[in-house]
């Protein structure tokens, strides 16, 4: 028997892995391959872990000992299997040496300090007000031995890891600096200074029915304008708090969070009922009391970006019930969510014209208060403090110092005897009187299968952060007709360092590649798949690695439109025999042909040409069978790399948005490299097509490297779409020295 520590919980039963089928269709997969063979059953511990804190009169206590402590799941009474007092403060233990005593400081590792800046919510006045004070309380956590890492958070921008952990005080000072003077500033409410600007001319009943009409409307439209910015400032900070703890979820024990905040939304049904009413004048039309019903219909319904369904595909209608889900997925991660309120008065610093608005000062003062309520709700839900008012920055240094040293951890065996995928409920008690004590109130029982899910979660949101496989990998946006394109993805895995450079048994083995595509100034999703590359590791397998650099596999994706300028690919591989991740990610930008008047070069691809047995269609598409842009008898594969043997052959796929017409010259090839000349290169022309109705032309060309000595180097094709102009595109090319 043996243990295995996990943040939620002691590794339940290792279940078989199933061969996982694509969460969306991939087509061009190479070939079809046997299925793996079973695996074989491991017995390990269920061990559920609860990290509790216990004060008296504000300090920690430290005395307890198991009989101290009641412990429930789900109302039901648990034995507790063990409680350990965990210590982050400085330990020094006696040694008798030459009848003298010494003390000895043991090393005791860095607890780590999460703080996340709300870029969303909060108001640049009260962050830079409170900069100073909460840089220096930081700076007296690093001076007891704590790590900060620093993490800011926007409305459009997504997530910034300004600092990653460290115990500089000068890096953290900045990385504060820095984190609040980027903040959101609220500009929603000046539109309801407009209702007081409406006129009053005109005269007789006629008059001043259209004219209520018309101020009814405008308030309809105002409120909605109003609700609707509150709602998206709610669901990109869920969003975006969702991916912070994905990113900090399998760091060892305690996962501390400190949130800078004033506040999420508060769009629960009774508030938007409040928000309407107050923003609604007496008298007003039965249409626009219609549109305010179908308001409150839209701005309920909550959508929360969450493309590996964490929240299990639930609709949510209120803010409330996304954050009672937010609050189990910390506990079942273990992740203590302490916010503060940087704030010192109870309304918002609005500018000059919602300030003289009477509507905008009844909400400042009431949702001011609400957004500060869901601050508190979260913290004592996750066994957190909350802080704010006038003594938060005394009380901040007081409970991080206590927290961040000193917790207990009890554990117990759960009552089921294998995962099942439920969130369960906690309960501690003390027994002793006057204590106070602060736990999570519960925990997923995640199965294997949700664990690897939330791996990928995680690599999704910071793919910068899993290096574990190493591997290169593009996706180009292949026009296809009607502004649709055709997601071509295509990885090249260094076989000598994922293989011959581990030990490895013989048999099949498979690695998922998971392949995202998400807006970039969003994070929203517009793109998700996944196929399983196995491979027979075998004698065979392993001498033709020595061979060869890259393995080289393509697909194609189902057409999308995209509705962007701007996109961030995300392509992960992942070993579900080692939990290994490796992720690439680049970026892909999708032009507006109405801005393009001269036209522009969409893809330029570097790759290599063979004859294709089956002789397709005179056309550039890509093929289902094996991922290859065909034409006729050629087949064309992507180098992925960029990287060309010294006697390889290389060739580039084009494709231009011509407007003025079908290029007619024959592109321009030129390479140029550090410390040396510029270098023409020779281009034959293999295939070409023109799409009369889309403008679009495509061609591909053959390159003479003969003469390019190895090195690393640009290569430049200038394309002529006029008699007087062209357009260019720039790429990488590598030519090694064998």
């Amino acid at each position: 028997m043996r243990e295995k520590t996990d943040p939620l919980i002691v590794v339940l039963l290792l279940l078989i892995f199933p061969l996982l089928s694509s969460v969306f269709i991939l087509y061009g997969f190479q070939k079809q391959q046997k299925p793996l063979p079973q695996e074989k059953h491991e017995v390990e511990v269920r061990l559920v872990l609860v990290d509790v804190i216990v004060t008296k009169g504000g300090d920690f206590v430290t005395d307890l000992t198991r009989g101290d402590f009641e412990l429930f799941e789900d109302g039901k009474e648990v034995p507790i299997n063990s409680v350990e007092l965990i210590s982050y403060a400085e330990r020094k233990i006696v040694t008798l040496k030459e009848e003298t005593e010494e003390e000895v400081p043991l090393n005791v590792p860095y607890k780590k300090l999460v703080v996340v800046v709300d870029g969303v919510n909060s108001w640049s006045r009260n962050l830079r007000r409170g900069s100073k004070k909460i840089i220096d309380e930081l700076i007296s956590l690093v001076k007891l031995g704590h790590e900060v890492m620093v993490i800011h958070m926007s409305g459009k921008e997504g997530i910034d890891i300004i600092q990653p952990f460290t115990i500089d005080e000068a890096l953290i000072g900045k990385a504060i600096e820095e984190a609040t003077g980027s903040i959101w500033v609220d500009k929603s409410l000046d539109a309801l200074k407009m209702t007081q600007d409406v006129g009053t001319e005109g005269a007789g009943e006629q008059a001043k029915a259209d004219r209520s009409t018309g101020i009814a409307d405008q308030e309809a439209a105002l409120i909605d304008d109003y609700l609707f910015t509150a709602k998206q400032r709610f669901e990109y900070s869920i969003g975006k708090i969702l991916a912070v703890f994905n990113m900090i979820k399998d760091l060892p024990g305690r996962k501390s969070v400190l949130l800078i905040s004033d506040g999420f939304p508060d769009l629960t049904s009774v508030a938007i009922d409040s928000i309407i009413t107050k923003l609604t004048p007496t008298g007003t039309t039965s249409k626009a009391r219609s549109t305010q019903l179908d308001l409150k219909k839209d701005v309920g319904v909550i959508r929360i970006f969450d493309p590996f369904n964490i929240f299990d595909n639930k609709k949510f209608t209120g803010s409330d019930q996304v954050i009672r889900e937010l609050i189990r997925f910390a506990n079942s991660q273990n992740i203590s969510i302490y916010t503060l309120d940087p704030g010192t008065f109870s309304e918002y610093f609005y500018t000059a014209s919602a300030e003289s608005s009477p509507l905008a000062s009844m909400l400042s003062k009431t949702e001011k208060i609400k957004q500060i309520q869901n601050l508190r709700w979260i913290s004592e839900g996750t066994g957190a403090a909350w802080l704010r008012g006038a003594k938060k920055y005394e009380k901040f240094r007081h409970v991080m110092k206590t927290d961040l040293n000193y917790y207990y951890q009890l554990s117990y065996y759960p009552r089921k005897n294998e995962p099942d995928n439920q969130y369960h409920k906690i309960k501690v008690k003390v027994k002793r009187p006057g204590m106070d004590v602060r736990f999570r109130e519960g925990y997923k029982d995640y199965s294997e299968e949700e664990q690897e899910k939330m791996l990928l979660v995680t690599a999704f949101y910071n793919p910068s952060l899993f290096k574990a496989l190493p591997f290169h990998a593009e996706l180009v946006p292949l026009y296809k007709d009607s502004n649709r394109y055709e997601p071509w993805m295509n990885v090249a895995l260094p076989g000598k360092k994922l293989f011959l450079q581990k030990e490895l048994e013989y048999g099949l083995k498979k690695l998922d590649l998971h392949i995202w595509i998400k807006e970039k100034k969003r994070g929203e999703k517009t793109f998700g798949g996944q196929v399983s590359i196995l491979f027979n590791i075998d004698t065979s397998f392993i001498d033709s690695l020595k061979t060869i650099d890259y393995l080289r596999y393509h697909y194609k994706g189902p057409a999308l439109t995209f509705k962007e300028r701007e996109y961030q690919t995300v392509f992960a591989i992942f070993d579900p025999q080692t939990n290994d991740v490796g992720t690439w990610e680049s970026s892909i930008y999708i032009p507006d042909f109405k801005e393009e008047k001269e036209g522009c070069v969409l893809n330029c691809v570097m790759g290599f040409l063979y004859r294709n047995p089956k002789k397709g269609k005179l056309s550039f598409s890509i093929s289902q069978d094996d991922g290859s842009l065909e034409y006729g008898e050629i087949k064309f594969f992507p180098a992925v790399t960029s990287q060309f043997h010294r006697m390889q052959d290389a060739s580039v796929f084009l494709q231009v948005f011509s407007p003025l017409g079908k290029i007619a010259s024959s592109p321009r090839f030129e390479i140029s490299g550090e410390g040396r000349l510029t270098q023409q290169i020779p281009g034959k022309l293999v295939a070409e097509s023109w799409n009369k109705e889309s403008k679009i032309w495509s061609g591909l060309f053959n390159l003479n490297l003969a003469n390019v000595i190895f090195g690393d180097y640009t290569l430049k094709a200038e394309i002529p779409v006029s008699d007087e102009g062209c357009v260019s595109k720039e790429i990488k090319l590598i030519k090694l020295r064998y």
